[in-house]
């Protein structure tokens, strides 16, 4: 084989094409094609130069491997030798366009052993058990207390095992991610079906004033209650941890003294909870325990306003970045308390104090033109954060003001503005637009607002005071809203004038809060008999591929025959 490659290589003249070469045949095909053109305008007969003919060889390249994998997982068993023998000869070919190989096939054993299974029964009384524990505590020195907290624990895991076989259906319904259907992604009928509910005998009597989500723990609904109306000596307040795995009774429960107006969990640590009450304390909770001791944060500076917000936040310093809470009284006072348990103190942010001119011109005995100044507190209501810039926060008050305001500026506030006519019960930013925010009160309106814009984009009444409202995290135009014991869902892409679907429920039922699931596909709500109730929405249109754009393009649409505010939409628009 070698000679005749040898006497073939010789025979063989070998062409190298470098740019120069490359011009001159380009050149050369130019001049025929122009003499073409020529021969074909005169009708001349064409010459043809004499023909060449050359003779090529083509060689076939070494094969480059681009992925080699060698056997799958081979035994122990075999020796070194054969391995070597296998990764050599084991190569997979792999598609040009896929990169992947087609027939994937296991040659070798895997390295793990059969799994021995055996059938064991045991017959267990409540006389062993009490027995078993006894002998425990005896043997091992330990105080019976501690020997009961264990059989707590056995008894809660039973009892979210007997729990989940009943509500079992409702609890996977509520975890799944329901994905919308595409042929119904231009209708608009929603449904509702209620399929979890959270209640005890204990709360029969208390009314939910607030609930919030866990930030680790998408099961637990920490909940706060309250009885305004009972001069007995018993509890007026509570907090409790619901989970979806335990519908039937709270895995923590904690009672007060005072009614509970407000929850929130802390930003660095799952575990803490805050809570603040209608006597004006702020309590720091630590849910992990059972049995827990409550800590007053502002204990030494307690003035017997009800705490009708608190918000955890973090803010940066030189060296760290330090968590604190916010908190707005039936007093007008904002303030702002150290995070920590072991050292707490205050910082007064500011006073909401109204200042208006009354005219008594009216009254004969007074001059026509004698004005009086009206200086009045402003009770606080809700506070908000923005959700980018994370040191400014908004405030709503019971006069239907919104104050904006930073956390560093404790002197003056930065901007303040009326949003509404009636006290204002809730700030709520848009998830998708960090620059569009609803407020809603007790005027019968909720009304989309945009950061540096002084009048409302879009105001959608209803008939009744709206208590409690959220943005939906999974459709940009969607809002839940609650009234007395009707609950409306709004999608201002579709409609504006009444709400895309409403739901009553039955006689006796007011509802006081609403939320949205982190998945979007359910709300839970709270009432005012100390119920809370977790609806399942069906028949959902399928949100679109851009939500920003959905929502400024659902806002221009609105406000078509307002051109200055359809302008700061548009630029909005390019700047995302």
């Amino acid at each position: 084989m070698d000679k005749h490659k040898l006497k073939t290589q010789k025979s063989q003249q070998i062409f190298h094409f470098d740019e120069h070469n490359i011009e001159k045949i380009c050149t050369s095909l130019e001049n025929e094609i122009e003499t073409l053109k020529v021969v074909k305008i005169q009708n001349q007969p064409l010459k043809t130069p004499d023909v060449q003919l050359f003779k090529t060889t083509l060689y076939e390249t070494e094969t480059n491997t681009l992925l080699e994998l060698p056997s799958l997982a081979p035994s122990n068993n075999i020796s070194d030798i054969t391995k070597n023998e296998i990764i050599k000869t084991t190569k997979y070919v792999l598609s040009d366009a896929v990169q992947a190989s087609r027939y994937f096939q296991r040659t070798q054993h895997t390295q793990t052993e059969a799994i021995t299974l055996k059938d064991q029964s045991n017959i267990a009384s409540v006389w062993i058990l009490q027995k078993e524990i006894d002998n425990n505590a005896s043997m091992e020195k330990i105080p019976k207390f501690k020997s009961s907290n264990n059989f707590k624990k056995m008894l809660f895991i039973s009892d979210r095992i007997v729990t989940s076989n009943n509500f079992s259906k409702k609890q996977i319904e509520f975890i799944t991610r329901h994905t919308s259907d595409k042929l119904n992604a231009m209708s608009y009928r929603y449904t509702l079906e209620e399929i979890l509910q959270f209640s005890n005998d204990k709360l029969t009597n208390f009314s939910v004033s607030s609930f919030v989500w866990n930030t680790m723990n998408e099961d637990i609904l920490a909940v706060g209650y309250g009885k305004w109306n009972d001069e007995s000596n018993g509890f007026k307040g509570a907090v409790c941890c619901w989970s979806l795995k335990n519908p039937v009774y709270p895995e923590r429960m904690y009672e007060f003294n005072k009614p509970i107006t407000c929850l929130d969990f802390s930003k660095t640590k799952a575990n803490i909870l805050v809570a603040g009450s209608h006597g004006g304390c702020v309590y720091i909770l630590d849910i992990v325990q059972e049995i827990c001791d409550p800590v007053i944060v502002n204990e030494k500076h307690l003035q017997n306003f009800p705490i009708w917000s608190v918000v955890s936040f973090l803010q940066k310093s030189y060296t760290s970045e330090d968590e604190f809470i916010l908190s707005v009284d039936g007093n007008g006072s904002v303030r702002k308390w150290s995070g920590g348990v072991s050292k707490t103190y205050n910082t007064e942010q500011m006073s909401l104090i109204y200042c208006g001119i009354r005219n008594d011109a009216a009254k004969p005995n007074i001059c026509k033109f004698d004005y009086s100044t009206i200086v009045q507190n402003m009770p606080g209501t809700v506070i908000s954060f923005h959700p980018t810039n994370k040191s400014t926060y908004f405030v709503g008050t019971k006069v239907g003001f919104i104050v904006q305001n930073t956390v560093d500026n404790c002197n003056h506030y930065d901007k303040i503005f009326m949003a509404h006519n009636g006290p204002v019960y809730g700030i709520k930013f848009s998830p998708f637009c960090s620059s569009i925010f609803i407020t809603y009160g007790a005027d019968w309106q909720i009304k989309i607002w945009m950061e540096n814009v002084d009048v409302p984009l879009l105001s959608l009444c209803y008939c009744n005071a709206v208590d409690d409202a959220d943005w939906s995290p999974i459709n940009s135009t969607v809002i839940v809203s609650v009234s007395g014991a009707v609950i409306c869902i709004w999608d201002f892409a579709r409609k504006t004038v009444e709400p895309v679907m409403m739901f009553t429920c039955k006689t006796g039922v007011h509802f006081s809060l609403v939320k949205f699931s982190k998945h979007g596909n359910n709300i839970v709500t709270g009432d005012v008999n100390g119920q809370v109730r977790c609806f399942h929405i069906s028949n959902m249109p399928s949100p679109s591929f851009l939500q920003k754009s959905s929502i400024l393009t659902a806002l221009e649409n609105m406000m078509s025959s307002n051109h200055e505010l359809v302008q700061i939409i548009k630029k909005t628009m390019m700047k995302k």
